[in-house]
């Protein structure tokens, strides 16, 4: 049984990670406010990374699905309850990453703006329905907190893993050290 993940799953975990947070601290940077060009440079970054997020995604589950034979064994082997924690976890952020971009898209769209990527139009908005607008926005928000704190939990555990439980959580996801 191998003792880490395959490099490719490896490297979609760390860009994923990398990929979020471009996402996330985007949108929060638009509000600094410095300049109209800076505000729309973080907008449309927000877009283009959020759009980024939802197909690594679905590479990520493709290339499980496809390649993954074993999950590397975690040693020593955790209580069940943790276990069956991780996997729920695990499940919760695949699927909160999968609806977050939808229901950021159909917010875009639904202000009546063209849904870009790289700031080309790859969408067309629709007629402007403010109301519908303001509940997606709600909802993608929502969604955006709830996975933010599951991130931070699942940063925690792994941490938790290494340095208090000293197990090879962490390990199993770790990039390969150069020789």
């Amino acid at each position: 049984m191998p003792s880490k993940y395959p490099t490719l799953q490896i490297f979609l975990h760390w860009l994923s990670l990398l990929f979020v947070l471009i996402t996330y601290f985007s949108i929060q940077a638009q509000d600094l406010d410095l300049t109209l060009d800076w505000y729309d440079l973080m907008v449309n970054t927000h877009y283009t990374f959020g759009i980024c997020v939802w197909g690594i995604i679905f590479v990520r589950l493709i290339v499980r699905h496809l390649y993954l034979k074993q999950t590397p064994a975690i040693t020593p082997t955790p209580p069940v309850w943790q276990t069956k924690l991780a996997h729920y976890v695990h499940l919760a952020l695949y699927l909160f990453f999968i609806l977050i971009p939808i229901f950021g898209a159909l917010t875009v769209l639904n202000k009546g703006s063209d849904l870009t990527f790289a700031n080309y139009p790859i969408i067309a908005g629709f007629n402007p329905n403010p109301e519908t607008a303001h509940t997606l926005k709600e909802i993608h928000e929502t969604l955006v907190n709830i996975a933010m704190a599951l991130v931070v939990l699942h940063a925690i555990a792994a941490l938790f893993h290494h340095y208090i439980v000293k197990d090879n959580t962490l390990l199993r996801m770790m990039p390969h050290k150069s020789k």
